[in-house]
């Protein structure tokens, strides 16, 4: 692979990823990238397809399972890219910026949807890219533009129109964003919005264990039935393991690691529960975290 030759900064076999995901899994990529610009995100990911390295995008790495074989080509990791602006009517923010920082400041910067988001972690890119969010709204609700990098290495602005978000998608999923917009709602309770911050926060603290290592929710709840929670404790699977993966005891659809967990045991477990959740239900989970592997 040419990759050393074009960019003497590669980290080549640099480090495992289970150091850069919640879940704590996950070999590592053939390089790693960490630009600290738009411009040299830019420049990277041309790069990239002129050399035919297929590219990944990293963000917090709070929504992704890694297998322990790690990660073909290039990995370009957002994390560097920082910086808020706060103006009148909008709230400009950096892919890399922690997204429970934004929705700290929410209420303060006046985007009281994102109030009702709290507990979730990762960065504001990947929040924007899955539309995080919760019961008492999504990240997409408050989004105005984003700013991002395409295939060819060309920098974008993109104003946010209906039919770009949905349940924990967007449209933004292929492309490397760097960075966007959130509209402000100067006449909201500010008030109003501390106190829903406060009280959906306790919520999730009470119900998920957001002290152990994992990628979040692990199935999306199906659309017309339980959420998928419920149905995996119905089907007697809180605290099944393999190895050193575990299926919580406090909220079933968390599969958390003891902490000697490896990505095989992760997506082992994965597998078993999918299994024993549609032998007992007739339902089929699909999988919310991106699974490299």
């Amino acid at each position: 692979m040419v990759l050393p030759t074009i960019f003497p900064e590669a980290r080549a076999r640099a480090e495992g990823l289970a150091r850069r995901t919640s879940m704590g899994v996950g070999g590592p990529p053939e390089f790693l990238f960490e630009p600290t610009t738009e411009e040299e995100a830019a420049r990277l990911l041309a790069l990239c397809g002129l050399a035919g390295v297929p590219v990944r995008f990293l963000g917090g790495g709070t929504n992704l399972i890694v297998g322990d074989g790690g990660v073909e080509g290039a990995v370009i990791a957002t994390r560097a890219l920082r910086g808020v602006r706060v103006l009148d009517d909008r709230v400009h923010v950096a892919a890399g910026q922690s997204f429970s920082g934004l929705v700290r400041h929410a209420a303060r910067w006046s985007i009281p949807v994102l109030s009702g988001c709290p507990g979730i972690p990762g960065s504001v890119g990947g929040a924007v890219v899955m539309n995080a969010g919760g019961r008492h709204g999504s990240t997409g609700e408050a989004l105005l533009e984003v700013r991002g990098v395409d295939e060819k290495g060309r920098l974008f602005s993109r104003p946010v129109e209906a039919g770009d978000v949905g349940y924990r998608w967007t449209d933004f999923g292929g492309m490397l964003v760097t960075g966007a917009t959130f509209r402000r709602d100067r006449s909201a309770d500010r008030t109003a919005a501390d106190a829903l911050y406060a009280s959906a926060l306790r919520a999730k603290r009470s119900t998920q264990p957001l002290a152990d290592r994992s990628a979040g929710c692990t199935f999306r709840n199906p659309g017309g039935a339980e959420p998928a929670g419920r149905l995996i404790e119905a089907a007697g699977l809180k605290g099944r393991r393999v190895g050193g993966a575990v299926v919580s005891e406090r909220h079933a659809n968390f599969i958390v690691n003891d902490g000697s967990a490896t990505g095989t045991d992760v997506e082992g477990l994965i597998a078993l529960v999918r299994r024993e959740v549609e032998a007992f239900h007739g339902v089929r989970l699909e999988l919310e975290p991106h699974l490299w592997s």
